[in-house]
């Protein structure tokens, strides 16, 4: 017995146009099958492929289909669920704030421009101040006068017996004398200069030169500069021989 025109009728049915080529014999054979409300017996399946007609072996290949597309028997069928869909995790969106427009006053670049100024000008007074500084000539040893070395002991004195010979010369203990010269920011330099061995050789040679290694303080360096100029220009070598008084 046919099933009257119903949703599962059609839903049956559009499967089976989607399933078997249109107008073919396996199409109407499905669709008479399909609206069927129970199994067809075996004469009912004789009388289906005698009014089509088709013959068994092919009417066999559309039960088999429809068996699997659960269109048959009609006790399978069922509607499709309906798949739900995934629901989607709400994420909070942080409202974001506009930001608060500040303006300036006049004011306001008034104290930025005198604030400005005053940097400026100490900034420039500073420059000023070391540039004076850096043109002056420094004493070597500032606050420093002439001192003359005299005898406050009697125990300083020559002693007696003691005869200075020709060629010697007589040097207390611990006595140097002491000048007050004014260096240039020139001479300065290149006091720096030899420290940092900027003069190791003569100059075209691989000879040594008198600061070689040099690591001395600033009366060593006038002391090297009077010994090499003297010497190298003027062949004037002195020796001296220092007498020390024991006590």
């Amino acid at each position: 017995m046919y099933e009257p025109n119903s949703p599962i009728v059609e839903a049956k049915l559009k499967i089976v146009n989607e399933e078997f080529r249109r107008d073919s014999k396996g199409n109407i054979a499905a669709r008479q099958i399909v609206q069927w409300r129970e199994e067809l017996s075996k004469e009912d399946i004789i009388i289906l492929s005698k009014e089509i007609p088709i013959k068994a072996k092919t009417l066999e290949g559309v039960f088999t289909r429809l068996r699997k597309l659960k269109l048959y028997p009609p006790q399978e069928f069922s509607f499709p669920s309906t798949p739900e869909k995934p629901k989607v995790a709400s994420h909070h969106v942080p409202e974001v704030s506009e930001p608060t427009l500040e303006y300036a006053t006049r004011e306001d670049f008034e104290t930025l421009k005198k604030s400005t100024n005053e940097y400026l000008e100490n900034l420039n007074n500073s420059i000023n101040n070391l540039a004076s500084l850096m043109n002056r000539d420094l004493p070597l040893n500032p606050g420093e006068d002439e001192e003359e070395e005299e005898y406050e002991d009697e125990d300083e004195m020559p002693m007696q017996g003691e005869m200075i010979q020709p060629g010697e010369m007589m040097v207390q203990e611990g006595s140097s004398t002491r000048e007050s010269v004014d260096i240039k920011p020139k001479t300065r330099m290149y006091f720096d200069l030899a420290r940092q061995g900027a003069f190791h050789n003569y100059p075209g040679t691989r000879e040594p030169g008198p600061f070689a290694d040099f690591n001395g303080n600033i009366s060593d360096f006038f002391n090297v500069l009077a010994d090499e100029f003297f010497i190298r220009n003027y062949n004037a070598d002195i020796g001296l021989t220092a007498v020390i008084p024991i006590k």
